[in-house]
């Protein structure tokens, strides 16, 4: 395996994990509400018994902000491992990242989360959120493969 596609796809996965970061916490100053992220991890500790969990409508503190993107992160960045070591090195960066990105949306949202109990299943979402979802993980996949190919290139 190549180390170097190997450090590219996870920087790949972080660059565009931390460009959903910055979309959510706008998200959160414009309309007051806690971000999907927010509510996912709330749910979570719910339903795995972690204690204290702010209100729902409370907008998260620094230190839960922390918690939140810092999880958000790591899986961005497992991800971008993930696609390293499955996905061959001389495939295409759009066709393996719009791949990639569609089976992590596909694993996470309609799989992971419902079979967790921690998110309702995509398939009760509106059109809109489905479409927003699969168009950001679409760009999380490609940046991904891009970062890949560019350091293996290095």
């Amino acid at each position: 395996m190549n180390g170097m596609r190997m450090a590219g796809a996870i920087a790949g996965g972080l660059v565009a994990g931390l460009r959903i970061t910055a979309l959510m916490i706008a998200g959160e100053r414009k309309s007051g509400k806690p971000s999907e992220l927010a509510d996912l991890e709330r749910t979570s500790a719910r339903r795995f018994g972690v204690h204290p969990v702010p209100r729902a409508e409370r907008l998260p503190d620094a230190a839960e902000q922390a918690f939140i993107q810092g999880g958000h992160l790591l899986l961005s960045a497992a991800a971008g491992a993930v696609f390293a070591a499955t996905v061959d090195e001389d495939a295409g960066v759009i066709p393996s990242g719009v791949t990639f990105g569609l089976a992590f949306y596909a694993a996470m949202h309609w799989i992971a989360g419902p079979l967790l109990g921690v998110k309702k299943p995509e398939w009760q979402a509106d059109a809109g959120t489905i479409g927003m979802h699969a168009a950001n993980h679409v760009a999380f996949g490609i940046a991904t493969a891009a970062g890949a190919k560019l350091a293996a290139k290095a």
